[in-house]
């Protein structure tokens, strides 16, 4: 049977180089074993996204369990602020000093959201939204971290915070490039502006970018894509998710039975592909009601599984039915991949009503539309999504 990690899957099948300055010390969870981070849902966040501090998210808060994992990850040491990586900033950390204790378990957690910012072989970068329900100052934080391939702590850094002398937040400009915007001198007290760009390298470790862009994004413009969902035009839903399941990689039959076999979807195509770098990928189609679909991308994922069994990355798409169709049939499916991911083209055949029926005898009569989605699969972030322009 295979064990579900994240409740994505089942929601979507119910509805269808710089030099390194100053790091702070190594985190107290370093030395641990491999934690329970990798098993916590996490939505993607997707580049570029700007002042995030101020932007809402509606990934699935953390329960019970994944605040003890938290726990775990994060207790016992402060979070860093800007000064651990740019020393430029100690003077402006003096001055207001608000954040320099802080830490996980001091703080409230009412709601408590994390988003996957990347994953790679050798590390994954993060970002956890804190509310702590408190008014004005103090009401959020939001925490950059890095983790290793099992999931340990690497590094981390307070990127949004903000309290009577300052307000901090970050643009995030790449999955492995970002810059931070502080505005200080709130209310009457006079303070210092702070602005500065840092990038994330292979195996997870922060570092200024003395060199990096630190102009603010505009919001307006790349914030479409900074949700962890999609725009509700289109009636998508997509997410993310870690698997593992009986049988080798690529085992088709056991992806069915994850996917397929008590879900009320209907099987439309299990095929296998191959990413750019040649590595395996698995296309799985599904169909929800009358013309819904359910898309998942399979991708093997590290740490492997025991003995017999696959951990898979998988990305989840669910359209929902077009308006007045009674009725679609899958046709050509294309699988494109490149360097930043995957392209896949999918042809569809919708039956809709015509309007007043045949216009002989006024009976009910169908008319086939053919339809092409695009979808585009981000190698990076893990995310499977429907190309704007291809959304009717």
């Amino acid at each position: 049977m295979p064990l579900r990690r994240l409740p994505v899957i089942p929601l979507l099948l119910a509805l269808g180089a710089c030099e390194r300055t100053a790091p702070p010390a190594a985190p107290a969870s370093a030395g641990r074993p491999p934690g329970c981070l990798v098993n916590l849902p996490a939505a993607p966040l997707i580049a570029p996204a700007a002042s995030l501090q101020a932007q809402e998210f509606a990934a699935t808060p953390l329960d019970a369990s994944g605040l003890r994992c938290l726990d775990e990850l994060l207790a016992g040491q402060p979070f860093a602020t800007p000064q651990h990586y740019d020393p430029a900033y100690a003077p402006i950390q003096a001055a207001h000093g608000e954040d320099a204790a802080l830490r996980w378990e001091k703080l409230r957690h009412e709601r408590v959201q994390l988003l996957r910012i990347s994953q790679g072989p050798s590390a994954s970068a993060w970002l956890l939204r804190i509310d702590t329900g408190l008014a004005l100052e103090g009401g959020r934080y939001d925490l950059l971290f890095t983790s290793d391939a099992q999931g340990r702590l690497r590094e981390q850094l307070l990127v949004g915070a903000d309290g009577v002398r300052y307000r901090r937040s970050m643009d995030l400009r790449s999955p492995n490039q970002f810059s931070l915007q502080e505005s200080g001198g709130r209310e009457a007290a006079p303070g210092a502006d702070y602005r500065a760009a840092f990038q994330i390298d292979d195996e997870g470790h922060i570092a200024l970018d003395p060199g990096g862009a630190t102009a603010p994004l505009d919001a307006a413009a790349v914030n479409s894509s900074a949700s962890d969902e999609p725009a509700t035009s289109t009636g998508d839903e997509s997410a993310t998710s870690l698997e593992e399941v009986d049988g080798a990689p690529g085992d088709a039959e056991a992806i069915r039975q994850l996917l397929f076999s008590d879900s009320g979807v209907i099987e439309e195509s299990v095929q296998r592909h191959d990413f750019a770098d040649g590595s395996l990928g698995m296309l799985a189609i599904g169909r929800t009601g009358t013309a819904g679909l359910a898309i998942y991308v399979f991708r093997p994922a590290q740490p492997p599984a025991a003995v017999g069994r696959t951990r898979y990355q998988v990305a989840s798409l669910a359209i929902a039915e077009p308006d007045g169709v009674v009725g679609a049939e899958l046709g050509k499916v294309a699988w494109k991949p490149a360097a930043t991911g995957v392209a896949i083209t999918l042809t569809l055949r919708y039956d809709v009503l015509r309007p007043g029926g045949n216009p002989d005898s006024g009976e009910a009569e169908t008319l086939t539309r053919e339809q092409t989605l695009q979808l585009h699969y981000d190698a990076t972030a893990g995310a499977l999504r429907r190309v704007p322009d291809a959304v009717p």
